[in-house]
């Protein structure tokens, strides 16, 4: 085979492998950090006070 075409391939192929790779996690991270951040927190805590018992 020809190896001045072999090796620049590889290469390339190799650098596309380890960005899609780190584009993965970072849009991981994202996505965890958005869905952590839209989760509705759970009442009962003594910052979450509802209109109702303020209003009694």
């Amino acid at each position: 085979m020809n190896w001045f075409i072999l090796i620049p391939v590889c290469i390339i192929i190799l650098v596309l492998i380890i960005f899609l790779v780190k584009r993965n996690f970072k849009d991981q991270k994202d996505l965890e950090h958005k869905l952590n951040e839209d989760y509705p927190k759970p009442k009962g805590h003594v910052d979450d006070i509802e209109v109702d018992n303020i209003t009694k």
